[in-house]
């Protein structure tokens, strides 16, 4: 991400751990949340052709795949903030500035 871009990306808990996802292109090699209906989100590595085609040729529509943006370990959010985040469907706008992710609901 360039020091001026801006870029919706979306809170999804898995294992009741915050992952922050974008909605960029999934490639061979990216780390992967997919969810059933925006639920029930698991964590898959997106390690080869196969993998990548069931994730992004999806035959069934309640079924999304988003790319992981950020890790629960590099996240700083307190639950209240999380619980208020997710309150918005999780959905956030982040901005790199000066070496620093700044996010706004």
């Amino acid at each position: 991400m360039s020091e001026t871009t801006k870029q919706k990306v979306k809170m999804i808990m898995v294992q009741e751990k915050p992952y922050i996802v974008s909605l960029e292109k999934i490639e061979i090699g990216d780390n992967v949340i997919v969810t059933v209906a925006g639920q029930h989100g698991s964590l898959i590595k997106c390690e080869n052709e196969t993998i990548y085609n069931l994730v992004t040729q999806n035959k069934l529509s309640s079924n999304q795949a988003y790319k992981v943006f950020m890790e629960p370990d590099n996240i700083k959010f307190q639950a209240d903030q999380i619980e208020k985040i997710l309150e918005n469907d999780g959905v956030m706008e982040v901005e790199f500035e000066n070496g620093v992710y700044k996010y706004s609901i």
